[in-house]
């Protein structure tokens, strides 16, 4: 039996595919998109963008 994970704003169910936002500190997840954006502009949090080698400039 699979354990239920609550939302880190609402305290709801997340789901088998939570909406998810990395911060340095914390991985944190939620139910909603609406959720995570409220949580994101009570705490003025910033989710930094993933990197990787396709947005690279090339070096030729």
């Amino acid at each position: 039996m699979s354990e239920n994970r609550a939302c880190d704003l609402c305290s709801l169910d997340v789901g088998v595919k939570p909406f998810v936002l990395n911060t340095p500190e914390k991985q944190y997840q939620f139910c909603c998109e609406g959720c995570r954006g409220i949580y994101e502009m009570l705490h003025d949090i910033k989710e930094a963008p993933v990197q990787n080698e396709q947005n690279q400039p090339n070096k030729s």
